[in-house]
């Protein structure tokens, strides 16, 4: 015993089938099997009942199969067929007579439907024995039913008595006899005409006469026509197999023929012309079997169910055996009607149906979904507390595997059972896919193969066909753990070590670095002092004796004081060629600061440069706060500064130079400046020139310690040289963590 959501009792019982207590009348609804009907109750011994969550009703007959009984009626009904045929339900020709009795054309019989009773009558012409084969059929306006077939000509049939009175058949003798046996398509025009189209043309009844005019538009070939249809001016509208769409002007004979020319657009899409339909506005459609409702939707069989198409939107709803039509096919020889009352019909291969289109409703629910299974390399996963499963793959929304586990398939099923073969799919792994995968009913299983690790969600959403999505679905989150040599508190720990043992490398190269500084330092200071006290006094007893030669022959002869004068120029020469080697071997920076050696150097250069008073203005000047230098940069800035100066005294021709060193929070900066002649710019592109080698010892220098250079000349206005310095690296306190994180050279980026 089973009570139902709408409160209705049902009760299973081993003998009597399936009762259904009508409360509101007292009494019960009996479903029994019947082995005509393969769509009745597969057996009277009922065992269980259980309600879906759709609201269906779910009997178990015993050791069969479990059947479904659906509650709701869907909205297309199916049409009867010939009682105990055997052969495929084909629909050929449906027809609503003017007393609403339906009759429908199969390759059997024809068959009737009563109206007031329901009753089914099947009609034979020529007897059981002779296949009927109808393909069309229309009522004129005396109440005659006149039937079209396929090979056996037209019939008139006497609705009063049953009888097919009279049969019409091509003689090719009689040039007023029927064109062709097989009759396609019946007319009655609004003068009460009668026209059919058969595979030969055009015929037109005169039925005092009982003969036909035929109407051949294609003498030299037959002409099958498919469709017949008058439009609101009295013309008709011709469907053809392969010659396109004809316009024929019944009062004045006039054709005209619309084709397919691929060359010119708007033209018919095809030349075959299945069905045409002039819609309320007077829009011709065409296609195969179309019908208009109130709405102004049109709808149409196709050979995968009914379709309404929208015209408003441009889009289509599609139906099929979910909502109950007899099968996908309902093409055929284009068997379509609709009544007065607005009830279609559409026929074809697969049976008829009937429906009110105001009473199909729109897409249905969203189906539930739900995961069925779950495998590791195609094998089942058993449930358990070491199992990758801790409860059954339905309810599990949290999946975490091992890096092994990276091959695995999972399964899903929407609950709908009305036509589960139609029901859709769609899924994707976030974190692995982008877009949507759709799926019919037939592929509810994905696998995915070594997939790295990380997290990823899969999700999936099912819906009926032509339904709406089950948004959002189900969402499984798996997580694919890494091997423990690829997690992060590993790489942590590799890289602190990696790091530790790069820093005591570096502190042990700092300590090597500073030893060979130290040992250099002291040799180049034993040799300076050396030079200092041997070849620079030497040189200069040299010169004291060479001008006390020369006052001693002051009054010789000129030649010798020439002499004399050109010997002591050398000597004082080599002397400041002597010096200058000293200061280049020389580390005075620890000693002073850059100030007083830059000034130092500027006087002495000054000195030894230029003999006569025309010596040029120098001097040193220091803006900003001063900050200590580092030992190793500071003796670079000062042979840098040196060099500098040094060209400036020989080569500017200046009256005036000047070193600026700038003390900031973000950079160092040294200047030398003249009011000279200008560098040639050729000099200053190429850095240098042959046998001197003083730019490129300078531009060298500074990138070695990180700085920038930039240069500035005019011609006649002077030249100004700027060495800047990152402060990171020019300071002492900054220095050992500008060797750490800029590397050897700590170059300005």
């Amino acid at each position: 015993m089973l009570e139902d959501r709408n409160g209705a009792l049902w009760l299973a019982t081993q003998g009597l089938g399936l009762l259904k207590l009508d409360r509101e009348q007292g009494r019960f609804i009996r479903y029994t099997n019947r082995p005509a009907d393969p769509e009745s109750l597969p057996q009277d011994k009922v065992d269980a009942l259980l309600e879906d969550w759709e609201g269906n009703i779910w009997v178990a007959p015993g050791r069969m199969a479990p059947a479904l009984l659906a509650t709701r009626q869907p909205p297309f009904k199916k049409l009867p067929k010939v009682p105990g045929s055997t052969i495929e339900p084909f629909v050929g020709a449906l027809y609503e007579d003017h007393q609403r009795n339906l009759w429908i054309g199969t390759p059997e019989a024809l068959i009737r439907r009563d109206y007031t009773t329901g009753r089914i009558t099947t009609f034979h012409a020529g007897g059981p024995e002779v296949g009927a084969d109808v393909i069309s059929i229309c009522e004129d306006g005396s109440g005659n039913l006149w039937v079209g077939t396929y090979s056996h000509g037209l019939h008139r049939f006497d609705r009063r008595t049953g009888r097919f009175i009279k049969t019409y058949q091509h003689n090719p003798a009689d040039p007023h006899s029927l064109s062709n046996d097989v009759v396609m398509r019946l007319f009655v025009d609004h003068n009460g005409i009668l026209w059919a189209g058969t595979a030969d043309g055009l015929d037109r009844f005169d039925a005092l006469a009982e003969r036909f005019t035929t109407y051949k538009f294609e003498p030299q070939s037959s002409l099958l026509i498919l469709e017949l249809m008058e439009d609101r001016l009295g013309k008709l509208w011709i469907g053809t197999e392969s010659s396109g769409l004809r316009q024929f002007d019944p009062a004045t004979g006039q054709l005209s023929i619309y084709q397919h020319d691929r060359d010119r657009p708007g033209t018919l899409s095809d030349n075959r012309v299945n069905s045409v339909h002039f819609d309320r506005s007077g829009t011709m459609w065409v296609g195969t079997c179309i019908l208009e409702d109130k709405a102004g939707s049109l709808w149409m069989s196709t050979n995968n169910g009914v379709a309404r198409f929208n015209p408003q939107s441009g889009t289509f709803t599609n139906f099929s055996t979910a909502e109950g039509l007899p099968g996908p096919n309902l093409t055929g020889w284009g068997a379509c009607f609709q009544s007065p009352s607005g009830e279609m019909f559409f026929g074809g291969f697969n049976g008829g149906t009937s429906f009110f289109p105001e009473a199909v409703a729109g897409p249905s629910s969203a189906p539930r979904i739900v995961l069925t299974d779950f495998r590791l390399f195609g094998n089942p996963v058993e449930i358990g507390a070491h199992s990758a499963l801790q409860e059954s793959i339905s309810y599990t929304r949290n999946l975490i595997l091992r890096h092994q586990q990276n091959v695995f398939s999972i399964s899903f099923a929407a609950l709908t059972y009305a036509s589960p073969a139609t029901n859709r799919y769609r899924y994707k792994l976030e974190g692995l896919e982008r877009d949507w995968n759709e799926v019919g009913s037939d592929r509810r299983q994905v696998i995915y193969t070594t997939l790295p690790s990380r997290t990823y969600t899969f999700r999936v959403q099912g819906a009926t066909r032509g339904g709406l999505w089950s948004e959002p679905g189900v969402a499984l989150r798996i997580e694919i753990l890494p091997p423990w040599w690829n997690t992060r508190l590993f790489q942590a720990a590799v890289g602190a070590l990696v790091f530790l043992i790069t820093l005591a490398a570096y502190r042990q190269r700092l300590n090597h670095v500073a030893y060979q500084f130290e040992t250099r330092l002291a040799e180049r200071t034993r040799i300076a002092r050396d030079l200092h006290d041997t070849l620079l006094q030497s040189f200069q007893a040299a010169l004291i004796e060479f001008q006390t030669a020369r006052n001693l022959f002051f009054k010789g002869r000129q030649e010798a004081i020439q002499t004399l004068d050109n010997a002591m120029s050398t000597a004082k020469k080599a002397i400041v060629e002597g010096r200058d080697a000293i200061q280049n071997l020389r580390h005075e920076a620890p000693q002073s600061d850059l100030e007083h050696l830059l000034r130092t150097a500027g006087q002495e250069i000054a000195s030894s440069e230029i003999l006569n008073d025309n010596r040029p203005i120098f001097r040193v000047t220091v803006e900003g706060r001063q900050q200590e230098l580092s030992a190793v940069l500071q003796d670079e800035l000062y042979k840098i500064g040196r060099e500098l100066l040094r060209n400036a005294f020989r080569h500017a021709s200046a009256s005036r130079i000047e070193a600026e060193i700038r003390y900031s929070d973000r950079l160092f900066r040294l200047r030398i400046r003249d009011d000279g002649k200008g560098m040639d710019r050729k000099v200053l592109q190429e850095g240098t020139l042959p046998d001197h080698w003083g730019l490129p010892g300078i531009r060298e220098r500074a990138k070695g310690i990180g700085g920038r250079l930039t240069f500035w000349t005019e011609a006649g206005a002077g030249t100004e040289v700027e060495l800047a310095v990152p402060a990171r690296i020019a300071y002492a306190k900054s220095h050992v963590r500008r060797r750490l994180l800029f590397g050897k050279n700590g170059e300005l980026s």
